[in-house]
């Protein structure tokens, strides 16, 4: 039988020559074709229905008539015996009419019914001016037909009746012959097809019209389940075969025997010779077809964009989703769902394509605009099947070359997570708390506040206050930064109304990317001191990343500055029109004298990013880069910038050479922000170095004294981009279970891998824990969303979908359509 593939709607066209696909391909031959999906677009590739086609006698050869007609004028002026009588003549003619309209047009698979499996052979009825009958068959047995009369005719008038009787008698035989085929041809049209293999039986016996009958009584077994009955037939197509040696669409006969069979090459051979009328568009149909079973869509494509009798949209739609090209897919698959045959497919197909796009509202709202009932809408859905992966990239180092966007500064997301990396945190007294805290060159990470606030009025409070900050900094700038997070948490619960420690406390939740805490904590520290407007301009940043709605905070926060005669925080301002997407009213700050620091320097170049000054923003992150010159992602940023007009394969070559010897705070890929960690094995991963950076941290961990649970995340994460899920699996595990790291994106992580290791269950689990913790973590949404789907459970996936924005696609987790 022959072999399928496994669907996938985000696959790119292959790119192997047509020569090397018939030399490689490896089918199993003898065999019906096995149900399957969009993989070889069996039901996809639809016969206008489905159904089989037999001329009638108002579709005859125009040839034939005239050829009756002309006899009858010839003979009309004679006295002629009872075998020239006019009725005798008429019946005779009228059955040699039929007969020789007779013709059988074979047709490949089509998309009728549930099951995914060919169709019959023969073509839809249609008008008498779209398909002509195939003249090859009509011209030799009409011709066969009026000699055999002609001579029995000519042998009764001399008197030898015996033998005129003989020829009348194999006559009536053959005719009866041909008429069991049509009827044969008709019962497949109802659909009954065991009345059809009996009439196809009788025909075969009859010794006419054999190769034919027997590939329609193939079929019919075929549509009957029957294998063992599909096998018989299909051999002995084969075998009467010979007997079409002259027929012009032996080629024809002969592809589809070869299809039937599993011969897949042998039949295109054969289907590229096939250019008669009307069976050339038939013959690129069926190419198609072949085409897609062998992974080659954009031939597929053009085989059915050159035809013009099938109406193909549904298919297409599949094909442009299977080659990735999803704008193509969807006007297709648009085009389909308004032909009613096709609407359930194409509604089913179109909601997956806006699933792989990541609309999900778009989807939602067709699927509600179709029915109003939920049991419909699940029911759609069941026509494909998925099955939850992760995306290649994420493994395969090719695939992530391909995707790896060198401009680093162009999302607003990674805008915002580079600035609330190189963020300050807030304290009471500066010169008070760095001598607390056991780090070299951070007084640009730390800024003075001039706030006390109403819970902090004594000197000795806010000295203590402060030292209880510092320390908490400490953690946080010697790379424990969850361990900063959690005292910072224990401060708050002393002090639950003041400004800084909300400040502290959401800065440590943005830079782990909580971004729902994050925005809790900042808003928070923003209402409780209206002139933290680093607070008020974070909080946006995070409402953003979440998509909450900013307006109503925006404009409160620029009637606030509107207000205070006492502003001067002029990089504060440029922050909040950054959150508003105000780009050009961001312009003034670039020309302001100031004393850099490692803030003014990323906003500095965000903004000119932004405004198309791409010769200033390598010049900011050169300064950033000479003020930090250990911090990985400011040696990544530089990297980038003196790389970027590079192509991928030469930028990725300049990677492993600049950071190969390196010397770094790798402290910071253990337990600081993660954007650092996020950074780093993206760019080793994209150079062809992240399995020789995971072995350094392997022997690192299993060499150093402390078990610090940063370096087991740092492992993990890596394990995951290098393929290795189950030891990815096993050290979320330790961490969530030993550590106690329960934080919404360790939980997603896991997740991640127990998905790679094949343990959707357990990804599930940690999902809705992960979400749990962060309600708006887009990521478990969407993964909980398709393992719900694969698993058929329609109503809480589209729950989760409902939450989920238009344009959202998951950095992790795709699907593939699968088989039945």
């Amino acid at each position: 039988m022959a072999e399928t593939e496994e669907v996938i709607l985000e696959k790119p066209e292959d790119e192997k020559k047509l020569d090397e696909s018939l030399k490689d391909y490896k089918g199993q031959a003898g065999e019906a074709p096995q149900d399957e999906e969009f993989a070889t677009l069996p039901d996809e590739l639809p016969s206008d229905g489905g159904e089989v086609f037999s001329f009638t006698r108002e579709s005859a050869p125009k040839e034939s008539e005239a050829t009756f007609e002309k006899k009858e004028e010839e003979d009309s002026n004679e006295l002629i015996p009872w075998y020239k009588d006019r009725k005798f003549l008429y019946l005779v003619g009228a059955s040699l009419f039929v007969t020789s309209a007779l013709i059988f047009i074979l047709m490949i698979l089509t998309f009728k019914g549930d099951n995914v499996k060919p169709d019959i052979i023969a073509t839809k009825l249609k008008v008498q001016a779209e398909v002509a009958p195939d003249e090859s068959y009509q011209y030799d047995d009409s011709k066969k037909i009026d000699n055999m009369i002609q001579k029995a005719n000519a042998l009764y008038v001399k008197g030898e009746i015996e033998q005129a009787l003989k020829i009348y008698e194999q006559v009536s035989i053959y005719n009866e012959s041909l008429s069991n085929y049509n009827l044969g041809v008709l019962k497949m049209n109802e659909g009954k097809f065991d009345e059809a293999l009996v009439s196809f039986d009788e025909a075969i016996k009859r010794g006419e019209s054999q190769s034919v009958s027997a590939i329609n009584a193939a079929v019919s077994a075929l549509k009957l389940n029957d294998k063992e009955r599909f096998k018989y037939y299909i051999d002995l197509a084969e075998v009467y075969l010979s007997k079409e040696g002259k027929s012009k669409l032996y080629d024809y006969y002969l592809s589809l025997i070869n299809y039937y069979k599993g011969y897949y090459p042998e039949a295109l051979q054969m289907l590229q010779k096939t250019n008669i009328e009307p069976y050339t568009d038939t013959a690129k149909y069926l190419s198609a077809k072949i085409y897609t079973k062998m992974d080659l869509d954009s031939k597929a494509v053009q085989e059915l964009n050159s035809q013009e009798s099938f109406e193909s949209s549904l298919s297409l739609g599949l094909l442009y989703a299977r080659m990735g090209e999803y704008e193509r897919a969807k006007g297709a698959l648009s085009t389909a769902m308004k032909i009613d045959r096709d609407f359930n497919k194409s509604l089913a197909a179109i909601s997956l394509v806006d699933l792989k796009m990541g609309n999900y509202q778009d989807m939602l709202l067709r699927l509600s605009g179709a029915y109003t009932d939920d049991s419909d809408k699940y029911k759609i859905l069941d026509d494909y099947k998925i099955k939850v992966r992760l995306n290649r990239e994420l493994f395969d180092v090719h695939i992530a070359q391909k995707n790896f966007s060198k401009d680093l500064l162009k999302k607003y997301k990674d805008q915002f997570d580079l600035l609330f990396y190189f963020a300050p945190y807030q304290v009471f007294d500066a010169k008070q708390a760095l001598l607390y805290i056991k780090k070299a060159n951070i007084t640009d990470f730390v800024d003075d506040s001039n706030d006390a606030g109403n819970y902090l009025t004594t000197g000795k409070m806010i000295s203590s206050t402060n030292v209880k900050i510092a320390k908490a900094i400490n953690y946080a700038f010697n790379q424990q930064l969850r361990l900063a997070n959690k005292e910072f948490q224990n401060i708050l619960k002393d002090y639950p109304e003041h400004s800084i420690l909300h400040y502290n406390l959401a800065l440590s939740y943005a830079q782990l990317k909580d971004y729902e805490l994050a925005y809790k904590h900042f808003s928070s520290s923003y209402h409780l001191n209206p002139k933290n407007y680093l607070a008020g301009a974070f909080a946006i940043f995070c409402a953003k990343i979440i998509d909450m709605d900013t307006t109503k905070f925006y404009n409160e926060i620029m009637e606030n500055i509107a207000t205070d005669t006492e502003f001067k925080a002029n990089l504060q301002r440029a922050m909040i029109f950054l959150a508003g997407g105000s780009y050009v009213s961001m312009l003034p700050y670039l020309e302001e004298e100031k004393q850099d620091s490692p803030l003014s320097l990323m906003l500095e170049a965000i903004i000119a990013k932004t405004n198309g000054l791409d010769n200033q923003v390598s010049v900011k992150i050169s300064k950033l880069k000479a003020l930090l010159p250990d911090d990985i992602i400011a040696n990544i940023l530089y990297f980038n910038s003196m790389n970027e007009n590079l192509d991928i394969k030469e930028y990725s070559q300049n990677a492993q050479i600049h950071f190969k010897d390196l010397k770094l705070d790798y402290k910071s890929l253990f337990g600081g922000a993660n954007i650092v960690r996020e950074y780093y094995v993206s760019l080793m991963h994209i150079a062809g170095l992240l399995n020789l950076e995971r072995e350094k941290f392997k022997n690192f961990m299993n060499t150093s004294d402390s078990k610090d649970e940063g370096v087991v995340q740092t492992l993990a994460y890596l394990d995951i981009f290098a393929g290795q899920f189950e030891e990815a699996y096993a050290l979320y595990n330790i961490l969530i279970d030993n550590y106690k790291i329960e934080d919404s994106r360790t939980l997603f992580l896991a997740a991640v891998a127990a998905t790679g290791a094949n343990n959707p269950n357990s990804a599930i689990i940690l999902l809705q824990l992960a979400k749990l913790n962060d309600k708006n973590n887009k990521e478990s949404k969407a993964a909980l969303g398709l393992l719900y789907q694969e698993v058929r459970n329609y109503e809480p996936a589209l729950t989760q979908y409902k939450d989920l924005p238009n344009d959202f696609k998951s950095e992790f987790f795709t699907f593939d359509i699968r088989k039945n």
